[in-house]
C-alpha cells in the first residue's frame, strides 16, 4: 500500500502539472487570439499610425506565415507581404469590428504547435448602415515563436462545397 501512495504521490503532481500547462497553452492561446481582434479594432491614425497599426497586427504571425484565403485568391506569403497588405486594407478595416468565435484549440504534446479552428466574424459598425455582420471559417497552425504563440497557416475553410 506505502508504495503505491509514494507513486501516487510522486505521479500525480506530475500529471496535474502537465495537465495545467497544456490548459495553460490553450489559455495563452485564446487570449492571443482576443489581443489580435482588440489590435485590429483599434482606431489607428492617418499617415504612419497606419504603419504602426500594421506592424502590430503583424506581430500575431511568424515570418514565414501562409494565409489562405480560398480559391480564386493566391495565397499570401510572409509577414512583409501581411504588413503591406494590412497598411493597404487599413480604411476598409476600420468601417468592420472583427471576432473571433467558437474557437477549438488543439495543443501538440510537444507544446511548441497548435492547431485552431475558429468563425471570423466581421460586423459593419457604421451607424448610418444598417448592421451587418460576416462570418468565416478559417483553420489556423500556430506555433511558439521567441515565447508567444503566432500564427503560422491561416486557411479559409470553404463551408459550401
Amino acid at each position: 500500500m506505502r508504495w503505491f501512495q509514494v507513486r501516487a504521490g510522486v505521479l500525480l503532481p506530475l500529471l496535474l502539472g502537465a495537465g495545467c500547462a497544456w490548459l495553460g497553452d490553450e489559455r495563452a492561446i485564446r487570449a492571443r487570439l482576443g489581443d489580435l481582434a482588440g489590435t485590429i479594432n483599434a482606431r489607428a491614425s492617418e499617415g504612419l499610425g497606419s504603419v504602426t497599426r500594421a506592424a502590430e497586427i503583424s506581430a500575431f504571425f511568424t515570418d514565414d506565415v501562409v494565409v489562405e484565403l480560398g480559391e480564386g485568391s493566391a495565397p499570401i506569403q510572409g509577414r512583409e507581404t501581411l504588413i503591406g497588405m494590412a497598411m493597404r486594407l487599413q480604411p476598409r478595416l476600420s468601417e468592420f469590428t472583427v471576432a473571433f468565435a467558437d474557437v477549438t484549440v488543439r495543443v501538440a504534446e510537444d507544446g511548441q504547435s497548435a492547431d485552431v479552428s475558429l468563425t471570423a466574424e466581421f460586423i459593419r459598425k457604421d451607424p448610418g448602415h444598417r448592421q451587418s455582420m460576416d462570418a468565416r471559417e478559417f483553420k489556423l497552425t500556430m506555433r511558439r515563436d521567441d515565447g508567444e504563440w503566432k500564427i503560422a497557416r491561416m486557411t479559409a475553410v470553404d463551408t459550401l462545397k
